[in-house]
């Protein structure tokens, strides 16, 4: 049956039909006031400007992105940089510990002692890791950086010295009293020669290291990038495992006084050489550390100014909400009385 626009039915059903509408601009306005102030269609209030509108949110996210990006990165510089310190502070105990001043006739034993605990702790430190990649590894960060020289059965790289001991002085390490007749001479030309051959490529790499030569490089912000990792291949890790090497393995008490210096000698210029290139790789990573919280700086600012572009394209003021509620719930209450009264009419009544 179709009605007229004469009849009862439409006479009853224009209010409803002004009631349905005002429902939806209330609850239009109630989305925007859950959403602190921003338009519940964002596109269709915008029109033409929408895309504008998406761009800047999108360049935020990508803002945040990188952010989030370099906190992780972060942790890696902030880690590599706690390690370096510890490393570059038990070489300088240990040079101090065997600075001439401080050697007595008993001191070979606790040299020994002292340089095995420390090449334990730089191997710790190197193979230290954050958020499951190795520092000290370069680009190869899911590969352990040094092997363990402590483990057992032993490791290629102690083996590899007692090995090379044996061939210059056909015996190996601590041999009594076949020690005590090695020479300063041959003493010097073995820490110089096979010794040193043991922490340079190719040795190196086939008994010590599995770290990449290439660092990992981060983008920081704006395309600008930085080297923000150190692999263990530095010149001053190969100085210190040799440092502790020597002291640890070439069995220093048995050796006779003079030839003892010659170790020692060997054992301060090697400390010391670490320590001054510890302190160099330190301050570049200090450099980037620096440099990473410049571009995070520079990074909230360009969201910060990015989120006030989109915000005032799409944010209604809080209290023209508030207003147009409180007009709309009135209205609506006005469509719900008349919609009662008008259902008391009949044009029935006036035929």
């Amino acid at each position: 049956m179709k009605t007229s626009y004469i009849s009862t039915a439409t006479l009853w059903n224009s209010p409803r039909a002004g009631a349905a509408r005002l429902e939806a601009e209330i609850a239009k306005a109630n989305a925007e006031m859950v959403q602190g102030g921003r338009y519940a269609d964002v596109g269709l209030e915008l029109g033409h400007r929408t895309g504008t509108d998406i761009n800047l949110r999108q360049e935020v996210d990508d803002l945040k992105a990188q952010q989030s990006r370099n906190n992780i990165t972060g942790l890696r510089v902030s880690g590599t940089y706690d390690a370096l310190t510890q490393i570059r502070t038990d070489s300088e105990s240990f040079l101090a510990l065997v600075t001439p001043g401080k050697l007595f006739s008993s001191n070979g034993a606790e040299t020994v002692k002292e340089a095995s605990s420390r090449l334990s702790a730089l191997i710790a430190h190197l193979n230290s890791a954050v958020a499951g990649q190795f520092l000290f590894s370069g680009i190869d960060t899911d590969r352990r950086p040094i092997a363990d020289t402590q483990s057992v059965p032993p490791a290629a790289a102690k083996l590899a010295f007692a090995q090379a001991f044996q061939a210059a002085f056909g015996f190996a390490p601590g041999t009594l009293p076949a020690a005590t007749n090695i020479t300063a001479t041959q003493m010097q030309a073995f820490l110089d020669g096979p010794a040193s051959a043991l922490f340079a490529d190719p040795q190196w790499g086939a008994t010590w290291s599995g770290a990449s030569n290439v660092n990992i490089r981060s983008e920081l912000a704006g395309g600008e990038t930085a080297e923000t990792s150190v692999n263990a291949n530095v010149q001053a890790v190969r100085q210190l495992a040799m440092l502790y090497t020597v002291g640890s393995e070439i069995g220093l008490t048995s050796l006779a006084p003079s030839t003892q210096s010659i170790v020692y000698d060997k054992m301060r210029d090697l400390a010391s050489h670490a320590a001054f290139n510890l302190t160099q790789i330190q301050a570049s990573v200090g450099i980037v550390q620096s440099r990473m919280k410049a571009a995070d700086n520079l990074l909230d600012s360009k969201i910060k100014f990015l989120t006030l572009g989109y915000s005032n394209l799409e944010s209604v003021d809080l209290a023209e909400i508030r207003t147009r509620q409180e007009n709309l719930k009135a209205d609506l209450q006005v469509s719900y009385s008349l919609t009662s009264e008008m259902r008391r009419i009949s044009l029935i009544d006036y035929v």
